[in-house]
């Protein structure tokens, strides 16, 4: 469409329905597509003031559901990320109402993902957020001054090295832990005990050179002085007593791990975890 064709298009359709049209009545009633109100003015805005009109939708107050839907709508007909300029050609909605909410259009779809987890839409549009997801690994998201800020994460608010998570199916998303911690209950089994040394092996002093299936599970350096460490076998169990019901030889073995120490006449070193736990920073 040229110009003046878009002029007389609007005042036409202003004058049939009473009111200034939206950009989304336009295109219902006429060829007019984005990319020739960008060609020849700019913004659907200044082509209504060149009419003499002005728009009659406040973009400020549409609700985010509103602009999430729509976003969403044309990530999946694009089967990846809109750019700015995909967005704008293929929507209802101008980029007015994203950068007053969101400042950049980079900030999008970061935003979009917050607010489908925070309603409960992630099983609805999972395929969207694993496009966030994938955008976020690769540090851009559309065209080369469109890209996607990483995903802030972490208990300390930091960037995380990895990818957005997919989201699995149908099963429950959660809020943020109010008390963080490595594991959420203590352990019950003795694969619990391992993941819970190997989270604060450095402040027990340890520094692990080997982990294993074979007894003994672990190898790992100890601070025996000051700047003098020394090789140490560790064996992990639930229960100290264990040890015993699994048949390991104490010669092999120099000290067990575990979270309840319940073996008395134990003749090695013990680390009791339960104890430990609430001292350890």
């Amino acid at each position: 469409m040229t110009r003046e064709e878009i002029l007389t298009a609007i005042r036409e359709a202003a004058e049939k329905l009473g009111h200034p049209p939206t950009f989304s009545e336009m295109e219902d009633i006429t060829p007019m597509r984005r990319r020739h109100i960008r060609k020849h003015f700019g913004s659907y805005i200044w082509a209504l003031k060149e009419c003499d009109l002005k728009a009659g939708h406040n973009s400020r107050r549409i609700p985010v559901e509103a602009l999430f839907t729509e976003w969403a709508t044309v990530a999946r007909r694009l089967n990846k990320l809109p750019s700015a300029a995909e967005f704008e050609e293929r929507s209802k909605y101008s980029l007015a109402p994203f950068h007053r909410r969101y400042t950049h259009w980079t900030k999008v779809p970061g935003a979009m993902r917050e607010f489908a987890l925070a309603h409960g839409l992630e099983t609805e549009w999972l395929d969207v957020l694993r496009m966030i997801g994938d955008k976020n690994e690769q540090g851009a998201a559309g065209s080369d001054d469109h890209g996607l800020r990483p995903i802030q994460g972490g208990a300390q608010g930091q960037k995380s090295p990895y990818k957005a998570p997919v989201i699995i199916s149908g099963r429950p998303i959660y809020g943020t832990p109010m008390v963080p911690a490595p594991l959420v209950h203590e352990p019950i089994n003795e694969m619990g005990v391992v993941f819970l040394f190997g989270v604060k092996a450095a402040e027990l002093g340890f520094m692990v050179t080997l982990i294993q299936t074979e007894f003994p599970d672990c190898e790992a350096l100890r601070e025996v002085a000051p700047r003098r460490w020394q090789r140490v076998r560790i064996e992990f169990e639930h229960e100290s007593r264990n040890f015993l019901r699994h048949g390991h030889d104490v010669n092999g073995c120099d000290l067990i791990v575990c979270w309840i120490h319940n073996w008395e006449e134990c003749p090695l070193e013990v680390v009791e975890l339960r104890k430990l736990w609430p001292k350890l920073p």
